[in-house]
C-alpha cells in the first residue's frame, strides 16, 4: 500500500513517531518500532525535513542534538504536567486515606471528596509552584 503525505503531514507524523517512540524504548526494547523509526527517518531527505542524517559507521538514521532538544521540550512539558497530576493524586490518597480512619464514606461520597482533596493538591501546586515542597522525616 502506499500513502501520500505533504511535507506538513510528514513532520506532525515524524513528531508523533518520535514522542510514542521515545515512551515506548522506555518501557521496552521494541524492534517493530525502531524499525518503523528508521524507515520513517529514512524519508526526512525526501520531505526537506532538517536534522536528520544517516550515520554509516551504525547503518541509522539519527537525529541531532538542536532537533532532539526541540521534542524534548514537549515531553519534558508533557512529564511536569503527568509528575504535578501524579503528585496532586497520591497527596489526595494519603490524606483521604487518614480521613477514612476516621469517618465513614459511601463510595459516591468518597469519590467527591478524593476529588475535592485532588483539586486542592492541583490548586496549591499551580499557585506555589513546588518549591514549598518538602519531605519530613
Amino acid at each position: 500500500m502506499k500513502i501520500n503525505f505533504t511535507k506538513k503531514q510528514y513532520e506532525t507524523l515524524f513528531k508523533m513517531v518520535q514522542y510514542g517512540y521515545w515512551v515506548a524504548s522506555d518501557i521496552e526494547n521494541n524492534k517493530e518500532f525502531s524499525d518503523l523509526e528508521q524507515y520513517l527517518n529514512s524519508y526526512a531527505k525526501d520531505f526537506g525535513m532538517e536534522g536528520i542524517h544517516f550515520v554509516k559507521e551504525y547503518e541509522i538514521y539519527d537525529i541531532s542534538h538542536e532537533l532532539e532538544n526541540k521534542l524534548h521540550e514537549v515531553i519534558d512539558e508533557y512529564e511536569e504536567g503527568v509528575f504535578r497530576d501524579k503528585l496532586a493524586y497520591h497527596m489526595a490518597r494519603k490524606e483521604f486515606a487518614k480521613e477514612s480512619n476516621l469517618q465513614q464514606y459511601t463510595q459516591e461520597e468518597a469519590f467527591k471528596r478524593i476529588m475535592e482533596l485532588e483539586e486542592k493538591y492541583h490548586l496549591h501546586i499551580e499557585e506555589r509552584g513546588l518549591e514549598h515542597l518538602k519531605i519530613e522525616e
